[in-house]
């Protein structure tokens, strides 16, 4: 088929499964990205990413080698009006269930759909289980530009979006690259609006001040990140919110979403705090399935939301997950307590004291 032919078709076919922006771009290595990463190996851990296989998934000849195209596409999740219940807790990217969405979910499926798509063309597609550099990718099929807040945003979407890319052994038409930042001159509210001053530079961030590098870490939160984590248990969008190129998105998010709608009345930080698996499976799991995968440090992650708060309607909660089998969630209702003013001027309890008091 001729490729200016199936260049359209694929396109057609992406706008039509309801992505917002589609563009097609080079297998070739993204040099500049490579180097970026190793200049900021030293920042990352574990739990962040793995500089050698971001490095790795830079370079696709070396595990497609007869790969000739990326195919970009972006999810807009902007248009939703999330419930504030909600959007108090957890991020508006977990709320849109589109971020490495779940295989049986609307968005899993639709992602799914156009890659059976380029199948069905005949395109043979990458399917190693190595990441592209997604950002990289899009900005490179220019359906994206850079934000100072790390975050990438399309026109229209703001930067509400998920990126997707698929490699394929065709050549295609190929899209004009973008590189560039819109944002405003001299611009930092994203800077200053970052609560654990993650996002200390346009552009730069300290992943293990991240709010939700530290949701997701087993290992204890830093104070000085408790005490700015205000209610949220998986990730945020304080840079996000007040980004002057989000603003026309986010008055134009009228669309409700009826699970949303009736996930928040089912939803609140005391039954996070002691919920069990059905609970997990009903509530939590759909919309924060992502990076947590031990349902104590959701709990332990609640109860520094609930301290947060500083609502003593909570004390009774926190004492009895004072009695709990999980340490770190022991611990944390104490920091709780102590956080609201229960237990002015006292320490918080060792974890041997508490273990003997359950």
């Amino acid at each position: 088929m001729d490729k200016r032919i199936l260049t359209e078709k694929i396109k057609y076919r992406a706008l039509d499964l309801g992505f917002a922006k589609v563009g097609i771009t080079t297998a070739e290595d993204f040099t500049d990205y490579i180097d970026e990463i190793i200049n900021r190996a030293p920042n990352y851990d574990e739990w962040v990413a793995r500089p050698k296989s971001m490095i790795a998934g830079a370079r696709p000849h070396q595990y497609m080698p007869d790969a000739k195209s990326i195919v970009c596409v972006v999810y807009d999740y902007s248009n939703v009006q999330y419930p504030q219940k909600l959007t108090a807790s957890v991020g508006r990217a977990y709320l849109s269930r589109s971020y490495s969405p779940l295989p049986d979910s609307l968005n899993g499926m639709r992602a799914q759909a156009f890659q059976d798509y380029l199948i069905k063309l005949g395109c043979k597609i990458d399917n190693s289980g190595t990441t592209l550099p997604l950002r990289a990718s899009c900005a490179r099929a220019g359906i994206i530009s850079y934000g100072r807040n790390n975050f990438a945003y399309a026109d229209g979407c703001g930067s509400f979006i998920i990126l997707y890319a698929y490699l394929i052994d065709t050549e295609l038409e190929y899209d004009v690259p973008n590189s560039t930042s819109n944002c405003p001159p001299n611009c930092h509210k994203c800077i200053d609006a970052c609560p654990t001053g993650a996002l200390y530079a346009p552009g730069k961030l300290v992943p293990q001040k991240c709010l939700l590098y530290n949701h997701m870490r087993e290992k204890p939160i830093p104070e000085e990140i408790r005490v700015v984590n205000g209610t949220y248990i998986h990730g945020c969008d304080h840079c996000q919110i007040v980004c002057p190129r989000n603003q026309g998105a986010l008055k134009k998010a009228v669309r409700k979403d009826p699970f949303l709608e009736r996930l928040e009345t089912e939803f609140d930080l005391e039954k996070v705090l002691f919920m069990d698996d059905e609970y997990y499976e009903r509530v939590v799991r759909p919309i924060m399935y992502n990076y947590i995968r031990k349902p104590e440090v959701f709990r332990r992650n609640a109860a520094i939301a609930l301290g947060n708060t500083g609502n003593p309607e909570h004390i009774p909660a926190l004492k009895r997950a004072l009695h709990t089998g999980e340490p770190m969630v022991r611990e944390a209702a104490a920091w709780a307590l102590r956080r609201i003013g229960n237990i002015k001027g006292t320490e918080t309890p060792s974890a041997s004291a508490l273990s003997e008091s359950t």
